[in-house]
């Protein structure tokens, strides 16, 4: 046995140590510069790719120095040639150049990157490893900021790129982020690992202009229409950066950055193989390669070494095809050293083997040898000039037919059958007995006679193999005609020798045949008296197995009802995610569990749906459910696999992220959720789109419940939902905002009885002739506590409480009344003068709505056609056809209706002419920067063009000045409101200061 393991430990000597030396030459270094070459060699093979046709390249190239002078150009040229790309609509431009020294014309570059809106900065590192960052107005201005730090290999090239550098992605990646976000989503690489690069093709095929051209004016625009532009040096010399494809001349680092870009866009950035667990797997196959190669003939092993080698350069080639990288030269040369090692140490083996047998041989017939040499004639039958060796082997093949013959003689009396099998099948041994009851003679194959006659096929195989193996066989008893035989099968150790390696080379076994017919006679009566008793015992033992599998099969059930209860009450049941409940308690054991500084920090990310009531109530709960289900779906595929989606409830989800390096981690996460929420859904044949509002919280030593964390993330979250940010960190600041607000809450709710509410009036003037033609009604108020209390803070406490419905009741009351008490009074310059009153989105929901105004109408005595209504945009547009039916009622009484606020709600007059609206108020957001450029102008004048369309009356918001109102004037609009004519001011200080003016025929200052 310990002969056979050595025996067996050798056949795996050589692949081991081709693996030990494969795995030294490596770890020295000698294979690297084979490496170097093959990674040339395969893109070579493969050939050159399309480039991405979205990316084209503006280059200082030989001819732009020569023309503008030595590198580095003036900031004005960058200036020009943004300028020159604002007339097309590019997607990004990136610069490939370090602007880290300031400059005088920092200013006017950086307004030329505010102005273009999507410009990509250069930063790089020193040699110490510091940051260069651009200048700070630069930096200010720019979309992003992308590193171009490379890191060359022996071999000149650039294999890999590191995709961050601190909190810097690198360039191209970066102008891939700005697409992912301003045009379609892209899959960005892993940024926590490095991005190997595949050379597409040479710097000649990628579409480039000279920046000298551009300048001149000689590319047209459209060149660059929606076109990643990346801006770099391509002269002569100039960061110079060889490539498979570009070695003499050399390539470039913006080449570089180019084939990153286009890595990204097209998914086609290689997938390293060469992991630890490759190698590990080869180092441990050789060994096997080599225990297989191991007693192959000579052609065979050449064969499989070379059909081996040819099969792994083929498969490296075909995954690099499919984007994979996987090492050539050291898997090569470690399969083709196991074949040569195996090879010759097999040949060296088998010389040795045959020098040892002969040795062994001879020590141990010495004796019968010597004296065969003394009898007449022996000697002489060999020639003296055959050697020693061919001598001793006549003398030994003379001894062993005198062994032969006396055993013989022995066999040919024993009372069973013998015979004596080789390994090859072949009896080169059989007694009279065997011969008579088996039919063979020696040299016949002896599975003919056994199969089938005696055994099955199977049977004998097993037998076969365990007896040429060392195994101990079983004695078989089988029936043949009448009379019954024992099988015995015996191994035979080889000859009468000490030589173990003699006993390896003659593998043999015995087969002897006993006739037992008398003692199966005893045996069949004794088991006939047995039968009785076995079949009791069977039958009872039947029993007991159908009772266990009974119980069995009890406890299984019990087991699946056991731990589907489980799961029901850990998972929600309708989108398979895990419950509050189950949320709750793994937030708990991440809380309670210690943590040092080396532990990584967690985040609780809180999800609400927007807009999902509408969904439930236009396509109902099914399409609801089903949104639900996909939206589960979605976020699940965002996070890892350690990580937690659960439904909190409704529609709301939490996330929890259980490792996270930085703040920005959790972010990234928000962002990507986000963006893939923002893509459609298609359910039922319905196409629906639904966003989020996301609250971040980041675990911290102070929080020490999971409720804690919760409600922290759940005020994010609707600090997000309020502030359209989409996703906002928490902030300790916001528990105290929180409190605030449910302080202004109590205090709002006594308001109107302790009579802290006002209502202010803004005039509403003529532009031309500065008469006023109307007021507009607003809400103040002054509390003891607090204070004087911003509208933007309590409007939004009292839409959301429901306060908004009788407050606003009170301040259409107020305002009514008090124009019915200025016509009464004649203290109005004219008798069509109207009181616009603001609506809450509440308020326009409220069903009680109609009967509240004709109410307030009648109590006040105003007529209807005096009051106008404004109402925001957003709040039609959200259930237009409710919008509709409710203002037809208002027009059928008379009641004027406005739009206020047009703009902020991203509509259009387009989808608003439907409406029967009299009066359009522009905010104030356009008209504050109406003179500040041609853009802003241009859209008011847009919008008033398109008022007098629909014959529609504009009203701008917010004028302050002189220069705005002439601006006004000059696109056609005619009435206005703001600071420059008249501040808000109560009923007593109006009638003094422009009341009686009006009326006096004065013009109010």
């Amino acid at each position: 046995m310990t002969s056979r393991f050595f025996r067996r430990l050798w056949r795996l000597l050589p692949g081991s140590f081709a693996a030990i030396t494969t795995l030294g030459l490596t770890h020295f270094g000698v294979l690297t510069p084979l490496e170097y070459a093959s990674y040339r060699w395969v893109f070579h093979l493969r050939g050159a790719l399309s480039w991405d046709n979205r990316i084209v390249l503006v280059t200082i190239d030989d001819a732009t120095l020569a023309e503008l002078g030595q590198f580095p150009l003036p900031r004005d040229i960058y200036t020009q040639l943004l300028e020159q790309l604002a007339a097309s609509q590019t997607i990004a431009v990136g610069f490939n150049i370090l602007f880290i020294e300031p400059s005088p014309a920092d200013a006017a570059l950086a307004a030329a990157m505010t102005q273009q809106g999507n410009v990509v900065m250069a930063m790089g590192v020193d040699s110490e490893g510091q940051l260069l960052m651009p200048t700070a107005p630069l930096q200010t201005a720019a979309i992003a900021t992308g590193h171009t730090f490379t890191q060359l290999k022996a071999d000149g090239l650039v294999h890999t790129l590191e995709p961050r550098a601190g909190q810097q992605t690198a360039l191209g990646i970066t102008l891939a982020e700005v697409y992912a976000f301003t045009r379609a989503p892209v899959k960005l690489p892993p940024l926590d690992q490095p991005l190997w690069v595949n050379w597409p093709g040479p710097l000649a095929d990628l579409p480039q202009y000279s920046l000298a051209d551009v300048l001149a004016g000689g590319i047209d625009p459209e060149a660059f229409d929606e076109k990643l532009v990346l801006v770099g040096v391509t002269a002569t010399g100039a960061n110079a950066m060889p490539t498979p494809f570009d070695d003499n001349p050399p390539g470039n680092g913006t080449l570089l950055h180019a084939t990153v870009l286009d890595n990204v866009l097209q998914q086609r950035y290689l997938r390293p193989i060469d992991a630890p667990w490759l190698w590990g797997l080869l180092l441990v196959a050789m060994p096997g390669v080599s225990y297989a190669l191991v007693g192959q003939l000579f052609r065979w092993q050449l064969l499989i070494t070379a059909g081996g080698l040819a099969i792994w350069l083929g498969v490296s080639l075909l995954l690099f095809y499919g984007n994979y990288w996987v090492p050539t030269v050291g898997p090569t040369f470690l399969l083709g050293l196991t074949g040569t090692v195996t090879i010759l140490g097999q040949r060296l083996r088998e010389n040795l083997a045959l020098q040892q047998l002969l040795d062994d041989l001879w020590q141990h017939y010495r004796q019968d040898t010597v004296m065969l040499s003394g009898q007449s004639g022996t000697a002489s039958l060999v020639s003296d000039d055959l050697g020693n060796e061919v001598r001793k082997l006549v003398l030994l093949a003379e001894s062993l037919g005198r062994s032969q013959a006396t055993q013989t003689a022995i066999a040919q009396t024993a009372p069973v059958g013998i015979l004596a099998v080789d390994e090859h099948d072949q009896v080169w041994f059989c007694n009279p007995l065997a011969t008579r009851w088996l039919g063979l003679s020696l040299g016949d194959s002896l599975t003919p006679v056994l199969v089938p006659d005696w055994l099955d096929s199977k049977t004998w195989q097993r037998t076969r193999s365990l007896l040429l193996n060392g195994g101990r066989v079983v004695p078989l008893e089988r029936q043949h005609d009448q009379t019954w035989f024992e099988l015995h099968f015996e191994r035979l150790e080889g000859i009468a020798s000490p030589s173990p390696m003699l006993r390896q080379a003659r593998r043999s076994f015995l087969v002897l045949l006993e006739d037992i017919t008398h003692r199966k006679s005893v045996e069949l009566q004794l088991r006939v008296r047995n039968e009785g008793l076995e079949s009791e015992i069977q039958q009872r033992a039947q029993e007991l197995e159908m009772t266990n599998i009974n119980l069995q099969r009890e406890i299984s059930e019990r087991r699946q009802v056991q731990a589907e209860l489980a799961r029901q009450a850990l998972h929600d049941e309708l989108t398979g995610l895990p419950n509050r409940n189950r949320f709750v308690t793994r937030l708990t054991e991440l809380l309670e569990k210690p943590r040092t500084n080396t532990t990584p920090q967690f985040a609780v990310l809180f999800l609400d749906c927007d807009r999902f009531k509408l969904v439930n109530d236009s396509f109902g709960h099914l399409v609801g459910d089903a949104l639900l289900r996909a939206i589960a779906k979605r976020l699940r595929n965002c996070v890892a696999r350690t990580d937690m989606v659960a439904r909190f409830g409704g529609d709301e989800f939490t996330i929890l992220l259980t490792k996270i390096q930085t703040p920005q981690s959790a972010t990234h996460v928000a962002q990507r959720m986000r963006q893939r929420l923002q893509e459609p859904f298609f359910i039922q044949d319905h196409q629906i789109y639904s966003g989020c509002s996301i609250g971040i919280v980041i675990s911290k030593p102070s929080y020490k419940q999971a409720e804690e964390m919760l409600r922290d993330a759940d005020i994010a979250m609707y600090r997000a939902k309020q502030g359209g940010f989409g996703y906002t960190l928490f902030e300790p600041e916001m528990h105290l905002q929180v409190r605030h607000s449910l302080e202004l809450e109590t205090a709002l709710r006594q308001a109107l009885k302790r009579k802290e509410l006002s209502v202010l009036y803004q005039p509403i003037f003529t532009l031309e002739t500065k008469q006023i033609v109307g007021f507009e009604a607003l809400l103040r108020w002054q509390n003891s506590t607090h204070g004087g209390v911003s509208p933007s803070q309590f409007i939004a406490i009292a839409e959301e409480t429901g306060l908004i419905v009788p407050i606003g009741e009170w301040v259409l009351k107020q305002a009514c009344a008090q124009l019915y008490a200025w016509q009464q009074n004649n203290q109005l310059p004219n008798s069509n003068i109207f009181m616009s009153v603001n609506l809450s989105v509440r308020q326009f929901n409220d069903p009680d709505l109609l009967k509240r105004i004709d109410k307030t109408l009648r109590e006040t005595g105003l007529e209807s056609q005096y009051l106008k209504l404004e109402i925001t945009e957003s709040t039609i547009i959200a259930n237009s056809e409710l919008a509709i039916k409710i203002f037809q009622n208002l027009k059928d009484r008379g009641i004027h209706l406005g739009i206020d606020d047009f703009g902020t709600g991203y509509s259009s007059l387009n989808s608003l002419h439907g409406f029967p609206i009299d009066i359009l108020k522009v905010d104030r957001a356009f008209i504050q920067h109406i003179g500040e450029g041609q853009k802003y102008l241009s859209l008011v004048q847009a919008i008033s063009t398109l008022a007098r369309q629909f014959d529609i009356t504009m009203v701008a918001e917010g004028i302050e000045n002189e220069e705005q109102s002439q601006h006004l004037q000059a696109i056609g609009c005619r009435l206005g409101q703001g600071y420059f004519f008249c501040p808000p001011l109560d009923g007593k200080t109006l009638e003094t200061r422009y009341l009686m003016g009006q009326n006096s025929g004065r013009t109010p200052t």
